[in-house]
């Protein structure tokens, strides 16, 4: 009975432990990403890469000559890339260019509103001058981008 308690003591852990990891982490020779576990879809290897597609669809992919290591953390270590290119959202000479459609919200440091636009097509434009200058953040739909006025 002493021997099948410590067996279920000792076995305990390694149970417990599988619930707390919460990303899988990509680490290569020039950067680290973080992806939650519970969207991770499948992990492949295409041509010269390593591949993790999520449930979304999004992929995430490093080159296995720069890859170094793959690990399950509770907390994120690193930083998932964006999906969508950041060009959909940027700024260009003191206005905010934005490509699709939705509305565009500006928050201010404090995250009241201090604008919103309906933008609609290819590169609508906004523009900032009349705000005090400072810091902001702008998004469209999930795009997010920080503006510093």
């Amino acid at each position: 009975m002493k021997r099948l308690i410590t067996i279920l003591l000792l076995a305990m852990p390694s149970f417990m432990m599988a619930d707390t990891y919460n990303y899988l982490t990509l680490t290569s020779t020039s950067m680290e990403q973080s992806i939650a576990l519970k969207s991770v879809r499948k992990i492949t290897f295409e041509g010269s890469d390593i591949v993790v597609t999520t449930t979304d669809g999004a992929t995430t992919s490093m080159p296995l000559a720069n890859f170094s290591q793959f690990s399950f953390t509770s907390v994120a270590d690193g930083i998932r890339s964006i999906a969508r290119p950041a060009a959909d959202l940027c700024i260009e000479a003191g206005r905010i260019v934005a490509d699709g459609q939705g509305l565009l919200l500006i928050y201010n440091a404090n995250g009241q509103v201090v604008r919103q636009q309906y933008v609609s097509g290819n590169r609508s434009e906004v523009q900032l001058y009349d705000l005090p200058h400072g810091l902001y953040i702008a998004r469209l739909g999930n795009r997010t981008l920080k503006v510093i006025r």
